[in-house]
């Protein structure tokens, strides 16, 4: 272990004789010139009576003592190698040294990424070092020597990344010799959003490898630069691809631009325009460098090309327009480059809320916001089904995130299992980081939450029963005392012990369709996958199973339930027509109405722990889905038997009136199963962006304050809008048009005024024909939304019902099993 020195004094002395920072202890006319970032990085300082700082600690190795190790991720720091000498270990073997006056490890901080090395002590010495918290960089940067030390360190240690990568992948092709040209001959870059990589119709003078980021390639649009990084930086392509002549498509990692220039000798001029999408790393190769190099030019003929077969052609003009939408909101909005990726299928979400719900019980306050990015793509390309996909405002845990520069404490950082989180021991509640996050993914709510009281077994059990809607938690309005909360995959909770062999997520666990699910979105969606060089997909990995694509577990759950139907109906009828419902089976004392009464009853027990299922939410029980597909079947099975078992005669008065329940228990349940499948559908094709009841019912209210303020003191005006437009738009045949067109709302707008575009003219007053107008876009837009609201209270119609006829139904059934107790004991 290393013995930290921190004794101030000997801090600041390091520091000075460190070479890198020593700026920070200079001085002018016997005054420290910097003394203020001085004492925030060895002294640290008080922050609204919370401390912030120091950032900077001095350690002592031993010699062979380890500093980094290769895979491990250091939390929120570098290191400056103050005196003594460090070796570099990778994959075991020595690959050179460190020396004094040198930094370490910020490479890996700054990306996000494990140690590619291990660095330890050289043998004969120990070594004296300084460990610098991440939120120092920010003002370390502003020193011209450590500024420019780190965009050198960053570009060499990119620039060896990416060959090693490259050597990686080409399976060591590479010579010494070969590697040390190539290396020669490569210069590494970073662009920004919007650089014009490569412009159609230029000679090609380079080649040019996409290491990390996305470029949008097109072909044949113009030479006017302006246009083209308006519209690299516009996410929606649409506008582009109406030309059926104009190429289009985006390349991601792994990548070349400009192979077939190295193949002849000949000049070749780029055919499309490249484009830079989001923060890249390149590669670029200069032509006639490797031209004078014959073996180097004959080994990337030769092992390049299979980089990726992407680049081997030109842009082509998309076949399926809505692709290409989806792919470019996918990279523009940063979502692709999520390491996990909460994903809705709107399809299948029935607007619960059990997802917030879940993550409030487990964190007591909920971190998952239902509002976020959506991405309408075709489940196949050219194929009519849309998959219509919703990225809550919850932690995508960033590749590069800019949440982790601006905090002063280093509070929130990146932890050993790679996910984002917030030590609330050293947040101070300033709220940068909530600030910089571009998703809305980090909250700030008080420190000390007020814990609701225990509700005992009474409560719990009126809580169970308890068909009212969650209420939402109260809002924040404290301004002191708060503390950043943001999604940390559940980690450091009972869903998550120690020793668990897989990661559980409290929304995911706690969905009961199976609409949410964590994944990496390079390998969820195939469009942005499709765009990676084939050696650089080993870069993406499965978080879990995509059980949007397949969900097996489910599939068996489906298959079982169908064939257990089956089997037993085939079974209980075969065996009442041989033995007769009250017949013996075998001489024993067992009928076919005792076995189906048993097998219901049993049935029926099970059922009932969905109930039960619902109210866990801190500990593992299973995913919810599969709960409520056994819920359904068992029942279905319990239906099919107890009618069965009822025969042709429906008993006394109790009998029957437990079959009437029984059947409305069922008949509902199906009800509310068919609402599940159907209406979310609906839903997800009219809605546009998904939104909330509670949103709906807003602009519901802001819509009809709209339509009272619009003057109407204009005779034939007042005689237009309530004599046929209101009968027009709030007619039961409106509504229904709704649901059966499912047009898009602009469209449906557009009708509206072209159907009132002859009494608009027919009005003298132009004050009163824009009053129309207006009245008639706000009664067609909130009959839409109307619509909308009605649908999400038709998810919850029918659970009142069944939930009442299921406890008339279970009563009834204790009263039944007395009766038959009672009798058979007689």
């Amino acid at each position: 272990m290393p013995r930290e020195i921190t004794h101030h004094a000997a801090i600041v002395e390091a520091v000075s004789n460190s070479g890198l920072i020593s700026e920070l202890v200079e001085t002018h006319e016997g005054h420290l010139k910097n003394e203020l970032d001085l004492e925030l990085i060895v002294y640290g300082r008080d922050y609204a009576g919370k401390k912030v700082g120091p950032y900077a600690r001095l350690f002592v190795y031993d010699p062979g003592e380890e500093i980094i190790h290769q895979g491990n991720r250091r939390r929120n720091a570098f290191f400056i190698l103050v005196d003594g000498r460090l070796d570099v270990y990778v994959n075991g073997v020595h690959k050179g040294e460190i020396e004094s006056q040198n930094s370490f490890g910020e490479m890996s901080l700054l990306s996000g990424q494990p140690s590619n090395a291990t660095v330890a002590v050289s043998t004969g010495a120990e070594a004296r070092i300084l460990e610098i918290q991440r939120p120092a960089l920010r003002l370390l940067r502003r020193f011209k020597k450590f500024g420019d030390r780190l965009q050198e360190d960053y570009h060499r240690h990119g620039l060896n990344r990416t060959l090693l990568e490259v050597q990686q992948a080409t399976n060591n092709a590479f010579s010494s010799e070969l590697l040390n040209d190539f290396t020669e001959a490569t210069e590494f870059a970073v662009y920004g959003k919007g650089h014009v990589l490569v412009q159609q119709g230029e000679p090609i003078d380079k080649l040019i490898f996409i290491n990390r980021g996305w470029t949008r390639r097109v072909r044949d649009l113009g030479s006017d630069v302006t246009k083209i990084r308006r519209l690299a930086a516009t996410p929606i392509v649409a506008d582009i691809v109406i030309d059926p002549d104009v190429g289009l498509d985006f390349l991601g990692a792994g990548n070349w631009l400009g192979l077939e220039a190295i193949s002849s000798d000949d000049e070749f001029r780029w055919k499309y325009t490249a484009t830079i999408m989001a923060r890249t790393e390149v590669l670029e190769i200069g032509i006639s460098h490797l031209r004078s190099n014959p073996a180097l030019l004959e080994m990337m003929l030769n092992c390049f090309p299979q980089f990726s077969a992407v680049d081997d052609k030109p842009p082509e003009p998309p076949s399926d327009k809505r692709s290409v939408e989806a792919a470019a909101k996918e990279i523009t909005t940063g979502i692709v480059d999520g390491t996990n990726l909460l994903v809705m299928d709107m399809d299948l979400c029935i607007r619960c809320g059990n997802c917030s719900l879940a993550c409030h019980k487990v964190h007591g306050q909920s971190r998952l916001l239902r509002h976020g990015i959506h991405v309408a793509r075709p489940v196949k390309p050219n194929g009519r089904s849309i998959q219509h996909v919703l990225m809550p405002s919850v932690c995508l845990h960033c590749q590069d995130a800019e949440c982790l520069t601006g905090c002063p404490t280093g509070a929130i950082a990146r932890f050993s299992e790679g996910q984002i989180d917030i030590d609330r021991k050293t947040c101070i509640g300033c709220g940068d980081c909530a600030t910089q996050c571009p998703y809305n993914a980090i909250s700030m709510v008080p420190r000390k939450s007020t814990e609701a009281p225990p509700l005992g077994l009474g409560g719990a059990l009126k809580n169970w029963l308890n068909l009212a809607p969650q209420a939402p938690p109260p809002s924040v309005t404290a301004t002191e005392d708060l503390l950043a909360v943001k999604c940390n995959l559940c980690e450091n909770t009972s869903l998550n012990p120690k020793g668990a062999k897989k990661p559980a997520y409290s929304c995911q666990e706690n969905c009961p369709t199976g609409a949410l699910v964590r994944v990496n979105p390079r390998e969820y969606f195939s469009e942005a996958k499709n765009a990676i060089g084939i050696v650089f997909k080993d870069r993406t990995h499965a978080i879990g199973r995509n059980i949007h694509k397949r969900d097996i577990p489910a599939r068996i759950f489906h298959i079982a339930g169908v064939l257990a139907i089956i089997a037993i109906t085939s079974a209980v009828l075969w065996a009442a027509r041989r033995y007769t419902l009250d017949g013996h089976l075998h001489g024993t004392w067992l009928t076919v109405r005792w076995i189906t009464g048993l097998l219901g009853l049993g049935s029926i027990a099970v059922v009932i722990t969905y109930p039960a299922r619902k109210q866990i939410y801190t500990r593992r029980a299973g995913p919810l889905r599969y709960w409520k597909l056994a819920h359904v079947y068992l029942g279905l099975i319990a239906g099919i038997v107890l009618l069965l078992h009822g025969g042709r005669d429906s008993g006394g008065l109790v009998t029957s009136l437990l079959m009437v329940s029984f059947d409305l228990v069922i008949v509902s349940g199906l009800f509310g199963i068919s609402c599940y499948f159907i209406v979310p559908r609906i839903m997800t094709s009219i809605e546009g962006d998904p939104l909330l009841i509670e949103d709906l019912r807003a602009r519901r209210e802001e819509l009809r304050e709209t339509l009272s303020l619009i003057d109407t003191s204009d005779r034939q005006l007042r005689h237009l809008i309530k004599d046929k437009m209101r009968k027009r738009f709030f007619s039961f045949r409106y509504l229904l048009r709704q649901y059966v067109r499912r047009e898009d709302l602009t469209r449906m707008l557009a009708e509206a005024r072209e159907e009132f575009r002859e009494e608009a003219e027919a009005l003298s007053d132009s004050k009163a024909r824009r009053s129309l107008m207006e009245a008639v876009e706000t009664t067609a837009t909130l009959r839409r939304v109307d619509s909308l609201i009605y649908l999400h209270q038709l998810l919850k119609l029918w659970l009142a019902p069944h939930v009442v006829s299921a406890s008339i139904m279970l009563a009834l059934l204790m009263v039944h099993i007395t009766q038959v107790v009672l009798f058979t004991v007689r």
